[in-house]
């Protein structure tokens, strides 16, 4: 009797043990062979695809970093990069010291013909790097626009390295760009993403009064609907 009882028990808990109880993923199964297809208009890594447009200015387009015969776990990285962009979202590489993560990035950059702005974070970082120099030429006193406020206005993508370096009076001007695309700028003008900026001209009476007082320029948009301003931030794990 006690027998058939653990038998009939055995069968139950080998079933239960065959039948998954968590529904697999199959694009991201290590047994998956993920395949790169680029074209001139469009590139799809796996099952994932976009439209590609061409640069504005290719000299800002990264060059020489993107292999022909990629193993598959770069592959996936660049898959898992390319879902993030289509969603709109921006990217955080951690990783082990080496150049590894850099790569990643540049390599991605020139797969979809992406123009790049490059920001090394230090120790010795300011506000004023990321934003704008004073500089004197000619007798003449003008504000120079940094990376970060080039990739911007410009609709780039904008390359933080070394972001566990960053000093406190530097995180507020990081936040402030990654979380609301807002920056105040030395010379007057304040960047404002274009979301934030139609919604104020429908929501006050006084937007367009307020609008023409102050100096806006708004984060780059694609189509004139969707921002293609990212932020790609690359940092080594920290013990």
């Amino acid at each position: 009797m006690q027998q058939r009882v653990f038998l009939s028990r055995l069968q139950v808990l080998t079933r239960i043990l065959a039948t998954p109880r968590i529904k697999h993923n199959p694009t991201l199964g290590s047994h998956l062979t993920v395949r790169l297809c680029s074209g001139s208009s469009k590139v799809t890594i796996g099952d994932v695809s976009k439209q590609l447009k061409e640069p504005q200015q290719q000299q800002f387009v990264p060059v020489g970093y993107l292999q022909q015969d990629l193993p598959q776990s770069v592959l996936k990285h660049l898959r898992w990069l390319l879902q993030k962009d289509k969603l709109g979202q921006d990217v955080f590489l951690i990783g082990p010291p080496g150049p590894l993560r850099r790569h990643l990035a540049l390599s991605y950059l020139e797969l979809t013909k992406r123009e790049l702005e490059f920001v090394t974070l230090t120790r010795d970082t300011t506000d004023t790097d990321l934003k704008q120099r004073r500089e004197i030429r000619n007798g003449t006193s003008f504000y120079h626009d940094q990376s970060a406020v080039r990739a911007a206005i410009e609709g780039r993508v904008l390359i933080l390295e070394g972001v566990e370096k960053a000093e406190r009076n530097v995180l507020p001007v990081l936040n402030n760009l990654l979380e609301n695309r807002e920056m105040q700028l030395e010379d007057g003008r304040l960047l404002i993403a274009s979301q934030r900026y139609d919604r104020l001209l429908e929501v006050s009476t006084d937007g367009r009064c307020f609008c023409s007082t102050i100096y806006i320029v708004l984060v780059q948009r694609q189509f004139d609907i969707r921002n293609i301003f990212r932020v790609l931030k690359v940092s080594k794990m920290v013990e």
